[in-house]
């Protein structure tokens, strides 16, 4: 369960511990215990929770609420009484730290109640679980260090894929042989050795689910390229919360070796970016949008001369929600034009590969029960967007999406339309198209495509 802070507080009465509870019929809030004290502490006048994951458990007697910090901020796994759930819904960054107390008090006709509530506030804080000075001053903090890493390490080895080279190379070609048994299926020729796509479109979803999909976009790479090539690798930042952006200078490193990244490239984007390059990089760390990519680029290229170029991309929702476009915005703009110029400036063999999935819709992702309406419904979504993409052109990607709203979650919103303004790849052909099952009967769509 994901506790969010724009979801609606519940009506209750306040109560102290300890105190008269009230009539069964009446909803009722306990105030979280904890000992009352004067704190000097500059609090958010607005408080916000952060957007971390909250898991409902039980010790024993009491319901709790295990906090887990996607970010790595939070060190361990905190626990808040579930009693606070209607407190914590309050704070969402529209209600004034104030009238929170005075609700609260006026509710409770307790005076005490005032400082509890400011003082449970102000613990969240100490937690670093409110966006405020003390969470960015850690979070930079901890930025800092992992910018300074030069490798990053597999971070789904041993759990999506093998972590021991040999079993993770039959993997890996077990999905290469499905991918081929589906294309001469098609009637479909394999490419030449030296094949060079302009770019690619191939799923981030588990490969344990969607492998051979995966590898029928990596197969359109030939296996012997002319010359050494950059691949710019643009991917879903799941994590990512508030940035559009973030890029990494380290290099990636798997059970079938080290990838280099081209530090020149990255230099270059980021010094065009500003404070922005790298304020979001700490999503690189446990993000597989990329991560799936480099496995099977590796496998396909093998010990042929290749470097990467790793960026991940944020939401477009804040720009729905604003009704603009990516072109009005100068974080999205300043990306698209880095690229390009660092490109042309450094010249050398450039293949795209967005790692992206389409759909996510179902119960698991806040959806009634799925039917065949449903599925036929999304399904057409997913090819006005395809189709789209498939033009080369991203401005008609980016408004066939926002056409709904985006309702049906796709998570390759951004770096799709990233990957098709930087590439300008022309016409595309799609190579292959799933909605993966999940186990309460949600799916995820996916699809592969290449731009030769």
């Amino acid at each position: 369960m994901v506790i969010g802070p724009d979801e609606p507080a519940r009506p209750g009465r306040i109560i102290l511990p300890g105190g008269e509870p009230p009539p069964e019929d009446k909803p009722r809030i306990i105030l979280p215990p904890g000992t009352v004290r004067e704190s000097a502490a500059e609090l958010p006048q607005y408080p916000r929770l952060r957007r971390v994951m909250m898991i409902p458990v039980r010790d024993g007697e009491r319901d709790l609420i295990a906090v887990q910090d996607p970010l790595g901020v939070v060190q361990g796994t905190p626990v808040i009484g579930m009693e606070s759930l209607p407190i914590l819904q309050l704070l969402d960054g529209t209600v004034a730290l104030t009238d929170i107390t005075a609700a609260v008090m006026q509710e409770s006709k307790d005076m005490r109640v005032g400082n509890m509530v400011r003082d449970f506030i102000a613990q969240l804080d100490e937690m670093l679980l409110l966006e405020s000075p003390r969470f960015e001053q850690a979070y930079a903090t901890v930025r800092a260090q992992y910018h300074a890493l030069e490798i990053r390490p597999a971070a789904l080895e041993g759990h999506s894929y093998p972590a021991d080279r040999a079993e993770l190379e039959a993997f890996l070609d077990a999905h290469f042989a499905a991918a081929a048994a589906a294309r001469e299926a098609a009637g479909g020729a394999a490419p030449a050795a030296g094949a060079v796509p302009r770019a690619l479109l191939a799923p981030h979803l588990d490969p344990r689910r969607e492998g051979p999909l995966m590898a029928q976009a990596f197969e359109q790479l030939g296996s012997a390229p002319a010359e050494p090539l950059r691949i710019v690798v643009i991917g879903t930042g799941h994590q990512l919360d508030g940035d559009l952006v973030a890029l990494t200078r380290k290099h990636f490193q798997t059970p079938l070796g080290k990838v280099t990244t081209d530090l020149a490239f990255v230099d270059r984007v980021a010094a065009a970016l500003g404070d922005a390059a790298y304020h979001g990089e700490l999503a690189h760390r446990d993000e597989h949008s990329i991560e799936f990519q480099v496995l099977f680029l590796q496998r396909r290229l093998g010990t042929r001369p290749w470097t990467l170029v790793p960026i991940l991309c944020g939401g477009f929702h804040r720009l729905l929600d604003e009704q603009r476009t990516p072109r009005q915005d100068t974080v999205v703009e300043g990306l698209i034009t880095a690229v390009r110029d660092a490109e042309a400036s450094l010249g050398g063999r450039t293949l795209y590969v967005a790692g992206v999935d389409f759909s996510h819709v179902g119960p698991r992702f806040g959806d009634p029960p799925i039917d065949d309406a449903v599925r036929t419904a999304v399904g057409q979504v997913d090819e006005a967007a395809l189709g789209a993409a498939l033009a080369g052109d991203a401005d008609r990607w980016f408004a066939a999406i926002a056409a709904g709203d985006d309702a049906t979650r796709i998570c390759g919103f951004a770096p799709t339309y990233v990957t098709l303004r930087c590439a300008e790849p022309g016409v595309g052909r799609k190579l292959g198209y799933a909605m993966s099952a999940e186990p309460d009967g949600s799916f995820v769509s996916v699809a592969s495509a290449v731009w030769p």
